[in-house]
């Protein structure tokens, strides 16, 4: 995709806005000393009056002008290019909640399916992170998109799609639909979604396993019932099989969300106990081998405190070989 597509700082949605861009366009030329007149040059010119013109339309106008573009145009590369900057600012302007419900209100909605399953994968990656741009935070979306039937669209297109970003994108959609939104949570359940995360989980790619882990942990977090399913599951023994991979920054992800699958809950804590997983040993090593790496403190203080948990202990120095680098 070129590079003339569509410019959040180009494109102001309101006058204020464009009042916000015009100070801070002109803050280091002020800040040299008394200003001197100028002639205005063609590109300062070209800049203002595009700015001036995308802050006095209509954005609903802009919302349906995208639409039109999304359901009218072909295959073409040309045109597939247009339909990218088309998703490109229907996520900008859905990013604010009034107009991400206008999108609803106009049909947007009935267009989503269809970006889901286009051929193209920028397409369809885009799709779903305009689904996650409508629903994050907005419970009239989440509302919208639970009737519109969109989550077993998303989780087909994460179990199915052959390109990792399109999968990565429904996975932040699914995300942004579920939380916070208690009949979006019953539905991603009664759609087996715990099991959809764990296999995520055991994708080859990090972004996946990190954001599957992610909503495991919101999840869990709002509703304690789901740490026993997914103990009955096995997630106790997922996590310990990531942690004891080669280590790498995304362990700390991993050990918050066993530490917090952990907290009064005892049954996970029984689970990190078994000696087949070896955890204690696992935690030690993690110790010895995190202290004095300033850059995974963090990770470090999640396994001290996972340890003390479910050990009664922390770590001594004990000069022994750190083992599950």
């Amino acid at each position: 995709m070129s590079g003339e597509g569509f410019d959040r700082n180009i494109y102001p949605t309101d006058l204020r806005h464009l009042l916000k861009i015009c100070l801070e366009q002109t803050k280091e030329e002020d800040a040299t000393g008394p200003s001197k007149y100028e002639e205005m040059s063609e590109e300062r010119r070209k800049w203002l009056e595009e700015a001036m013109k995308a802050a006095t339309e209509d954005p609903v106008v802009e919302l349906k002008e995208c639409i039109r573009i999304l359901i009218e145009k072909g295959d073409s590369e040309d045109e597939i290019e247009e339909k990218e900057e088309a998703l490109e600012k229907l996520c900008f302007l859905c990013e604010d909640m009034d107009l991400s419900q206008d999108f609803h209100k106009i049909g947007g909605y009935a267009l989503l399916p269809h970006l889901l399953h286009n051929d193209s994968s920028d397409i369809r990656w885009r799709g779903a992170e305009l689904i996650a741009n409508l629903c994050q935070n907005n419970p009239y979306c989440q509302r919208a998109a639970l009737e519109a039937n969109l989550l077993p669209l998303l989780i087909d297109t994460l179990e199915k799609d052959s390109v990792v970003l399109v999968k990565v994108k429904a996975l932040y959609a699914m995300s942004c639909f579920v939380r916070g939104f208690t009949d979006g949570e019953t539905a991603f359940m009664k759609s087996n979604g715990l099991s959809v995360l764990m296999r995520a989980m055991q994708d080859g790619d990090d972004k996946l396993k990190v954001k599957a882990t992610f909503l495991l942990k919101c999840l869990f977090s709002q509703n304690r019932l789901i740490k026993d399913t997914l103990c009955d599951m096995g997630m106790v023994e997922q996590l310990v099989g990531l942690l004891s991979e080669q280590h790498n920054n995304n362990h700390e992800h991993f050990m918050n969300a066993l530490l917090s699958l952990a907290t009064e809950h005892q049954r996970t804590i029984e689970e990190c106990q078994r000696p087949e997983l070896h955890m204690k040993e696992l935690l030690k090593n993690r110790i010895e081998y995190l202290t004095g790496k300033e850059e995974f403190l963090e990770e470090k203080e999640y396994a001290e405190q996972l340890e003390k948990m479910c050990f009664g202990s922390q770590s001594k120095k004990t000069g022994e070989t750190p083992v599950n680098r």
